[in-house]
């Protein structure tokens, strides 16, 4: 049964898969995504650093130095959020178009910058301004004087849609200009970086013309900035997608591709990371402006709250391996144990294993489903503060949930609980695969 039910998974549905996991634009979104994270992690680190629960003198948790802290140095160091997470947008085009000319062997550098410079074409206006009282004291100017301004709106989270399409459009533009010999083409005695740098002129000057005359004639003839636009037609798609129904759908698929070998997660983070990152930029504007957080699918909800232990919620079976009498199986919880605690489980994936082992797949898809459905329900009736805050992947859950959600004191304590329910989701199958190893030993 075991070895029909391998070899279906490895003839028929392992290689539809595969080409999933290998789409070159999926790979590239989410290089783009990766290149931006330690900006983003601090910049959200230093939001939380100043809107802590503590400088509220209604709250039992009020701290007056934390007060006049927050009133002394907010207004000088908000700056690193605002050019981190404000600004990230800028950051995961360049990311993009730099990991997408890698895959064609275009020079990354000239692509990345060329991304990035498409999309502020489509997303940032620049304007002269007369700065007055205080906006000319923040910025060290004369009252009255004109300041060239470069708006920012949509350089945060709201562009993010747009850095990637402007991304990948203008690398494939200017492949296929290059490829085609549409461009200016130096003597070999040039020094390279001259070279090329006349190569991307012509690519340049298709897309500054081509993107800002799709700009012109939007904004003229429909009076909408294109993030705007963009942020409309996905708005359905958007508010769909903090549902839990979404949720427990890109479980699924996460944990079918990594059932087959295929690291699920790295495939659908190109999909779902732009949207768990504006839903983060929505409800940290919440808790910049003392309004009700609206998201639950932020941040790092999967990590903290449902991969406990890393995809399969795999942190409740070491901890079973480790108490049972299989030698092999003991070994390998010992071995998982400290990995998985900062969400890492390819030791116990492939050690038990449970890729492609059929005794695990009920339980290695329900449990991070059962995980996401308790945690929804308790961000659902505000029973826990919604997440603010980004933490690496790796924060160890109990820490990271504790921390992104402002520290709430009932998110490590529901995240103890899960594990613990974990642990007696897997039980019953782990005895059954111990049964099982038992017989093919005595049967050797």
């Amino acid at each position: 049964m075991k070895e029909k039910f391998n070899a279906f998974m490895e003839s028929k549905f392992l290689p539809i898969m595969a080409k999933v996991a290998g789409n070159k634009y999926l790979n590239c979104i989410k290089d783009g995504f990766v290149f931006a994270t330690p900006f983003i992690i601090i910049g959200s680190f230093v939001l939380l650093l100043f809107n802590l629960p503590l400088n509220d003198p209604t709250n039992f948790m009020y701290f007056k130095p934390y007060e006049n802290f927050v009133n002394a140095f907010s207004g000088h160091y908000i700056q690193i959020f605002n050019v981190s997470m404000g600004i990230m947008s800028l950051f995961i085009s360049f990311g993009i178009g730099y990991s997408l000319a890698g895959y064609y062997q275009q020079d990354q550098l000239t692509n990345g910058f060329l991304s990035m410079y498409a999309f502020l074409l489509l997303s940032a206006k620049s304007l002269a301004v007369t700065v007055i009282g205080a906006a000319a004291e923040l910025l060290h100017v004369a009252e009255n004087v004109n300041v060239g301004v470069l708006d920012a709106r949509y350089m945060d989270a709201k562009g993010l849609f747009v850095a990637i399409i402007a991304a990948i459009l203008s690398v494939e533009i200017s492949r296929f200009l290059i490829v085609k010999k549409i461009m200016i083409k130096l003597p070999d005695s040039v020094p390279p970086a001259i070279s090329k740098s006349f190569e991307i002129l012509i690519p340049v000057a298709v897309i500054s013309f081509l993107f800002q005359t799709v700009n012109w004639i939007i904004q003229s003839n429909m009076k909408i900035m294109i993030p705007d636009l963009i942020m409309k037609i996905l708005q359905p798609l958007l508010s769909m997608s903090d549902g839990l129904i979404s949720i427990i759908i890109i479980l699924l698929l996460i944990h079918v591709l990594w059932f087959c070998g295929i690291h699920g997660a790295n495939v659908v983070n190109a999909i779902i990371t732009p949207i768990v990152l504006t839903n983060l930029a929505a409800n940290q504007a919440a808790l910049a402006a003392g309004q009700e957080i609206p998201k639950i699918f932020a941040g790092e909800f999967m990590n903290s709250f449902v991969y406990l232990g890393g995809s399969g919620a795999t942190l409740g079976l070491c901890i079973a391996m480790i108490m049972t009498k299989n030698a092999h199986l003991k070994y390998v919880g010992k071995l998982s144990i400290v990995p998985g605690f900062f969400n890492i489980n390819e030791p116990i994936m492939f050690g038990a294993p449970i890729v492609m082992n059929p005794i695990f797949v009920i339980p290695f898809i329900l449990t991070p489903i059962i995980n996401a459905i308790i945690s929804y329900s308790f961000f659902k009736f505000n029973l826990i503060s919604r997440i603010v805050g980004l933490v690496p992947w790796t924060t160890p859950s109990i820490l990271g949930s504790f921390i992104s959600t402002n520290l709430h004191f009932l998110a490590p304590v529901l995240v103890i609980g899960l594990i613990i329910l974990d642990y007696f989701i897997y039980k019953p199958f782990l005895d059954m695969y111990v049964k099982e190893l038992e017989k093919e030993e005595s049967a050797n």
